[in-house]
């Protein structure tokens, strides 16, 4: 804060002996002393409020920043839906050779598809669904050969 030597204090206490005397100057220390330390706390808690609004400013910086991009996000989700639904509207339009399953199809009518696919067999409930299934399915000995053996 202020760079004062040893020297220069030196010299305002024995300017200060002299002025008012040896009686008085113990209490005018004592006085000097509460100023200095109030103006301290006064220069700390300013600082420390300035401090407060600076990292205040930077959270509501940071606060506009993620709704900005919450927002940004949001569009895109609202973009990519809105493209998925025209697209699967033209799906229904159109089912057609695209190999892409028509807007109502369930899972129910693809199951049914592979099942036709692997031989006929629709997977049982509780059981193993899709390609794997019916692969494991293949490798099943026949029913009169237990062993496995040809």
């Amino acid at each position: 804060m202020f760079d004062v030597s040893f020297w220069e204090l030196l010299i305002i206490g024995v300017v200060a002996l002299v002025v008012v005397g040896p009686e008085r100057l113990p209490g005018l220390m004592r006085t000097v002393g509460l100023w200095v330390g109030k103006a301290r706390a006064s220069f700390q808690s300013i600082r420390d409020e300035v401090e407060r609004e600076v990292h205040a400013e930077g959270l509501r910086d940071t606060q506009r920043a993620l709704q900005k991009q919450a927002r940004e996000t949001e569009r895109q989700v609202r973009d990519a839906v809105d493209s998925g639904e025209s697209r699967a509207r033209v799906q229904a339009r159109s089912p057609g050779d695209t190999g892409a399953p028509a807007a109502g199809a369930t899972e129910a009518g693809s199951s049914a598809a592979d099942a036709s696919a692997t031989g006929g067999e629709e997977p049982k409930a509780g059981s193993e669904a899709g390609p794997a299934a019916a692969a494991a399915g293949a490798r099943k000995p026949a029913a009169g050969n237990e062993s496995g053996q040809g």
